[in-house]
């Protein structure tokens, strides 16, 4: 309850900021809509026996109108209060104050994150539920709880005032049961929800096939394969299997549950006999004995009446894990940034016997790993797939951090550069480049924010990397929106988004420049094009290219080859071929995708 308590503070100051008046008409049509119950119980008791005496002619029918408009005009309060206003107003008016406050709190962390996190499977459960479940939280604790306990709270009060009206014992009758029930299910429904965050893996496992079936990526190919009737089999027994995994967590909890949630049922039957008894010795009159009856089983024990003063209590163990995960997320670590605010004289970079194994594994991916680039070289890394050339480019760009060893550049640890001087230090292309649903121009500008909006700079970027072509090809040139995603946006083909790519590494004048197989998907003789004329933009900075094709190894200046976690050979293409070795074997490999036929 503290930390439900803690949000509820945060979340009417983020409210009273922004919208006090907002926050005043949710406790006032709370206040109403509590108001009602207990007076259309006073009001329908009178209605019934002020009927019967208007039937018998000894009251008039005009005597009798001013309560039949009065019930008409409290039957119409819940509705004008819950259904139009706080259904129609107040709460999406909530939803985008709260999606601005938190999602924005939200993103400013993801900002700083460790980038670790996203490659670890414990981090991202907390990231995704984070941002799944906070939302629907907090929107549940206001306004609708907050609503729910206000009115209940209001209608708890007058209804039972009206039973103690009759006989004060009636009270311990109907809330002694109702505090047994309470307590014996919030606390199996906090075990409940526990249990059922083990699952998250496995739902994601369930619907990530459903996800790939609507994927437009996907579509073409499974028309095309003729696989779809196999995918929606396999998706339908994926969803069997789940549906029966949690049959059984049902009716594993079924028994306790109808022990526990029937003691309310019990309550009511014996206060119904004990009115109708009181009825019988004419203690009450048949009005009041309707009328409480029923509130007993509509009202008394609705989410308007006691269930829905004690929501939180009973629900608080959804609550709590909601925010458990919101907690943990910002607890997650961040980068680390040093104090070094000025960039190096000279550019080059070490590796300096660095070893690493990605997060919540062993295998050591690098290890013992020493090299230098020289300040205005072009070097190419190569390697067979997995030898971790990917990851010498990870830890270079201060994703992730060595487990052991030192990486330097201009002669200066990376860890003591400011976040300032390594977010301008590098242009990166990479194998998986983002295709921005932004217009041309911004997918091109993000690579140097601070110039987004300089027509010079992006005109000479685009212009190195070749894409003012494809700019004069769109009707609206830079202005054009990209992608399908939204209505007017236009795609293009994967080598004209990478251009874009490269052209968004060249913004901002990074000393240093690396292309991370980002043409992996081209055919050779293409991707050697590409890198040709990558070097040629990268003449005088500090280069890496790498891949595990040989495309651009004879247009470097030195080549790295990776095997086993460390630099096995080192030398220009024909020093390589003439040592042969691994290098020599690749080349010769691959040697006839580059020569054409005769």
């Amino acid at each position: 309850m503290k930390r439900i308590c803690i949000a509820y503070k945060e979340l009417l100051g983020i409210l009273f900021s922004k919208n006090p008046f907002l926050v005043i008409l949710t406790f006032a049509a709370a206040i109403f809509s509590g108001l009602t119950t207990p007076l259309l119980i006073w009001v329908n008791s009178r209605i019934f026996d002020l009927g019967l005496l208007t039937a018998s002619g000894e009251m008039t029918f005009l005597s009798y109108t001013p309560y039949l408009i009065l019930f008409v005009l409290l039957s119409l309060l819940p509705v004008l209060t819950g259904d139009i206003l706080s259904n129609s107003y107040i709460r999406p008016k909530c939803q985008l104050i709260f999606r601005t406050a938190y999602k924005g709190k939200m993103l400013q962390k993801l900002k700083t994150l460790r980038y670790e996190h996203l490659e670890d499977p414990l981090s991202m459960e907390i990231i995704d539920k984070a941002y799944t479940k906070t939302e629907d939280t907090l929107l549940t604790l206001f306004p609708t709880t907050i609503q729910q306990i206000i009115s209940a709270g209001i209608t708890s009060v007058g209804t039972l005032y009206l039973f103690a009206s009759v006989k004060w014992w009636l009270l311990l009758v109907l809330l002694l049961p109702f505090a047994l029930e309470t307590w014996l299910v919030s606390r199996s429904n906090y075990q409940i929800y526990r249990e059922m965050e083990t699952y998250w893996k496995k739902e994601r496992f369930y619907t990530k096939l459903g996800e790939m079936l609507c994927s437009r990526d996907y579509v073409r190919e499974n028309t095309l394969q003729g696989i779809s009737d196999y995918l929606i089999d396999k998706y339908r027994s994926r969803m069997n299997r789940r549906n029966r995994e949690y049959e059984h967590y049902f009716f594993k909890h079924l028994r306790h549950n109808l022990v526990k949630r029937n003691l309310i049922r019990f309550a009511q039957l014996g206060a119904a006999l004990l009115l109708l008894f009181f009825y019988c010795n004419g203690e009450i009159q048949i009005g009041l004995l309707i009328s409480l009856s029923l509130a007993l089983f509509t009202k008394l024990f609705s989410q308007n009446g006691l269930n829905g003063l004690v929501k939180v209590l009973r629900v608080s163990g959804q609550y709590r894990n909601a925010f458990a995960f919101y907690d943990s997320y910002f607890r997650l670590s961040e980068e680390e940034w040093g104090g070094e605010e000025t960039m190096p004289d000279a550019f080059d970079i070490e590796f300096d016997n660095v070893s690493f194994a990605y997060p919540n594994t062993e295998k050591k991916i690098l290890e013992g790993m020493s090299f230098r680039i020289r300040h205005g070289e072009k070097v190419s890394i190569v390697g067979e797939n997995g030898q971790g050339k990917s990851t010498v480019i990870k830890l270079l760009l201060g994703l992730f951090k060595p487990d052991s060893g030192e990486i330097r550049i201009g002669g200066k640890p990376l860890d003591c550069y400011s976040r300032f001087v390594r977010e301008r230090l590098f242009g990166a292309v990479f194998q998986d480049f983002g295709k921005y649903c932004i217009t041309l121009g911004e997918n091109v500008g993000i690579g140097d924010p601070e110039k987004l909006h300089d027509r010079e700079a992006l005109a000479k970027a685009m212009s190195k990397a070749g894409v003012e072509p494809v700019a004069a090809g769109l009707a609206d040139g830079t202005d054009t929106l990209l992608g399908r995603e939204f209505e007017g946006g236009v795609d293009l083909s994967g080598g004209q988004w990478q251009r874009i790519a490269i052209a968004r590494a060249w913004m901002g004048k990074k000393p240093v420049m690396i292309l991370d197989e980002p043409t992996s998907q081209l055919d050779p003789m293409a991707e050697s094009r590409i890198y040709a004329e990558f070097a040629g933009m990268a003449e005088g900075k500090t280069s890496i290219f790498v891949t595990h094709r040989l495309a651009s190894t004879m247009i470097t200046d030195r080549i790295l080859v990776i095997g086993a976690g460390r630099v096995i050979q080192s030398g220009t293409h024909e020093e390589l071929l003439e040592q042969g070795g691994l290098y020599a074997d690749m080349f010769q490999a691959q040697k006839q995708w580059y020569v054409k036929p005769e």
